[in-house]
């Protein structure tokens, strides 16, 4: 199928993200469809509804909330391991002396952990006590079925933490945003230059990340934080696909992720099939975004919005996997 063609197909997904917008399900969308080294981009709808309506401006950053795990902090461990500073296999006890399970880098990233954790008042604590705490109250409940959670990619964070001597936010800007020219990317965002999250109490959030335990974690958050703009991520799915170079990016390709590391994922992201049994990167964020790529395909699906404005928008979870899945079966027809 040409480029064009399989452009024509997936009208049928832009129509269906366009709803979400029409349905007041989320303020407004920025999305890319990347085929091959044609990108085509759409903004459209609203940055926000409250306190008042204002519009949606192409190249504003969203707060990324977990697909800060797959730009940064996994690409960051995939540098790690081209320069054999780390095994996949290897427990992260290695480098965190304070936590006791054996949990490699596999299952973390692989969300098959099996890691659980109950901290009273969590979200009151302050970062060094939240850290320790998390260290030392998570236990393996003994099954590795894939059960997503932060925590996770917090370890993962703070073993490469260890690994290069500084905190994991500054390692991801100097490690991948930097170096590969992710110019609106940021974990430090002009408010003004941000689409708003939630709206409560009288007060907007915006430029501050939404996630509570990022919040208090700061620049040892490898699980979120990380604000950026559609360019960022269209950028980033070029390297991933080999249209762009960087000595930075892991020798260890995006190709190579297209493998079951553990109970269906990848290492950090997940992944799709679609009908004609291609394999996909996937993930998504808490506030609105989802990500879907091919790099043997060279196709991607980006979607960028902040569903949890003025609250959470529940009804989000199924539209986003009905669009998912339309997108998958539109560009094999």
């Amino acid at each position: 199928m040409g480029v064009r063609s399989e452009l024509t197909h997936v009208l049928q997904t832009e129509k269906l993200v366009h709803q979400l917008v029409a349905d007041r399900v989320v303020p407004g969308v920025s999305m890319a469809l990347m085929a091959q080294e044609r990108v085509t981009t759409r903004v459209f709808g609203a940055s926000q509804w409250l306190p008042t309506v204002a519009p949606l401006r192409p190249g504003m950053a969203y707060d990324l909330a977990s697909l800060t795990k797959v730009l940064g902090t996994t690409t960051v461990f995939l540098q790690a391991l081209a320069a054999h500073r780390v095994q996949v296999d290897q427990p992260l006890r290695e480098w965190l002396p304070e936590f006791a399970p054996a949990t490699t880098f596999r299952e973390a990233l692989t969300h098959t952990s099996g890691l659980q954790s109950y901290i009273p008042h969590r979200d009151e604590l302050t970062a060094p006590a939240l850290r320790q705490a998390l260290l030392q109250t998570l236990t393996p409940t003994g099954g590795h079925q894939v059960l997503y959670r932060d925590f996770n990619l917090l370890l993962v964070g703070w073993a490469l933490e260890k690994v290069y001597g500084a905190a994991i936010q500054d390692l991801i800007t100097t490690c991948v945003l930097q170096p590969l020219g992710l110019t609106g990317a940021t974990f430090a965002p002009v408010p003004a230059n941000c689409v708003p999250t939630i709206y409560a109490n009288g007060q907007l959030l915006r430029g501050v990340v939404h996630d509570p335990k990022a919040r208090i974690l700061g620049v040892h958050a490898g699980s979120a934080g990380l604000f950026a703009t559609l360019a960022d991520l269209v950028s980033f799915t070029q390297y991933a696909f080999g249209q762009r170079v960087s000595p930075a990016w892991p020798a260890t390709t995006f190709g190579q992720l297209l493998q079951d590391y553990a109970g269906g994922r990848s290492l950090g992201w997940d992944l799709r099939h679609d009908p004609a049994g291609g394999v996909w990167l996937y993930h998504t964020g808490y506030t609105g975004g989802f990500w879907l790529l091919a790099p043997q395909r060279q196709r991607a699906l980006i979607v960028l919005s902040n569903r949890v404005h003025p609250q959470v928008n529940r009804d989000f979870l199924a539209r986003r996997d009905e669009i998912v899945s339309q997108y998958l079966a539109d560009v094999v027809k």
